[in-house]
């Protein structure tokens, strides 16, 4: 079975951050026995620092691993998003669809995008001209918010679902809201992400603390991901004046996606700034360490898929505080494995907090249920890609009678 991953989003040399996740979801199904090859676009960018991500222009054309190739061409990312961004899928499906039929050999029998869009959209011309299936990943913003902006975006997306011949949902939730889009539910598939339970485990908080410099006698509350509204991170700045004080930091790591300085800025006014540690992005490798350090988790976000970090969280034996939307519930037990708050709320996100703080014993008797639960689940890689291998199975088998 030869297949081409396609998804714009993939850690590479400069950018480790980049799409973490869907590196393990394609290592995980190379290790099912699926002969792969993965193409990540990269925007053409001028190689100055100035620029955002001007080390893709670094990147050379392609990459050779152990498991697959992996390939890098460019093509033109529009800009002002907020009013080219349909060229962005145009441009991707000229420029990568030109790209593989000359680099790509020999042909694939199956395409798997990534991401709606520009991934899914961008490669509906190639499964057109190959003549195979087209698998598309939905993982949460793009097809709950961005598909119902009724936009010329919105379009391109919905229309890359209706072509699609399986559309795989990381959850429950996003799977009513594609098919509320209009598409078939027939070919609409829930495949949850997974954890590697080996990885993410729990290192102990003690042994976790020393090799990240961090203080042992401080209570510490982590937030992991992106500096962006859908996060909630304002939110969270807000429900941090109730719960930051000498005794407990509060601990923001991940990439700044414009709004550290107004978050700074925030905190700076509620004279909370001491006990707000920003770090900026930190390797996929740390993310253990970061979490096994850690009290509690806490993801304020607006907006979910089925969000990995809370699955990495309950892996290594660490609660959580999330906001009760999209896919969340579905990983979590309320009041067992942490607690759920509506969006847009700081002050029951830092009573939420707080009862956390104040009892050591049930935080660890929800940090150890957390684990327990993930594991008997089987909220692993290993059932993700064996679901999706089945799936891809199952159309090539069809497109072969």
């Amino acid at each position: 079975m030869r297949v081409l991953e396609v998804c714009q989003e993939f850690p590479n040399r400069y950018y480790p951050q980049l799409g973490t996740f869907i590196k393990q979801s394609i290592d995980s199904i190379a290790n099912q026995g699926v002969e792969l090859t993965v193409i990540s676009p990269k925007a053409f960018v001028l190689p100055f620092s100035a620029f955002p991500y001007h080390n893709f222009s670094k990147l050379p054309g392609i990459e050779h691993t152990e498991k697959y190739d992996l390939h890098f061409p460019r093509y033109f990312y529009a800009v002002p998003k907020k009013y080219f961004y349909p060229l962005t899928g145009m441009s991707y499906s000229y420029f990568v669809s030109g790209y593989a039929m000359k680099n790509i050999n020999p042909k694939p029998e199956l395409i798997h995008a990534h991401f709606s869009y520009p991934d899914g959209y961008g490669m509906m011309k190639l499964a057109k001209k190959w003549e195979v299936p087209l698998v598309i990943s939905a993982l949460g913003t793009i097809e709950r918010k961005v598909a119902y902006e009724g936009s010329y975006t919105s379009k391109q997306i919905i229309e890359a679902m209706n072509f699609a011949d399986r559309i795989l949902s990381v959850s429950e939730d996003l799977k009513t809201h594609i098919v509320n889009l209009g598409i078939d539910e027939n070919k609409v598939d829930v495949v949850p992400n997974g954890v590697d339970t080996e990885i993410f485990r729990p290192a102990g908080k003690e042994y976790a603390r020393n090799v990240l410099n961090l203080p042992q006698e401080k209570k510490i509350v982590l937030f992991i991901g992106a500096l962006r509204k859908i996060k909630g991170v304002d939110y969270l700045i807000e429900a941090a004046k109730s719960f930051v004080n000498k005794n407990t930091d509060l601990y923001m790591v991940g990439r700044d996606d414009g709004l550290r300085k107004s978050l700074e800025k925030r905190a700076e006014e509620l004279k909370i700034s001491g006990f707000i540690k920003f770090t900026g992005p930190v390797t996929h490798e740390e993310i253990p360490l970061w979490i096994s350090a850690a009290d509690m988790l806490v993801l304020p976000s607006l907006s979910e898929g089925r969000p990995n970090v809370v699955l990495e969280a309950l892996s290594c034996e660490v609660p959580v505080v999330a906001t009760d939307v999209g896919g969340i519930p579905e990983l979590m037990v309320e009041g067992e494995t942490g607690y759920l708050v509506p969006s847009k709320n700081p002050v029951q996100l830092s009573e939420k907090i707080n009862k956390l703080l104040e009892n050591e014993s049930r935080r660890e008797k929800m940090g150890k249920f957390g684990r327990k639960s993930i594991i008997q689940r089987g909220l692993t890689w290993e059932s993700h890609a064996k679901k999706t291998v089945d799936i891809y199975s199952e159309l090539l088998a069809r497109s072969s009678k």
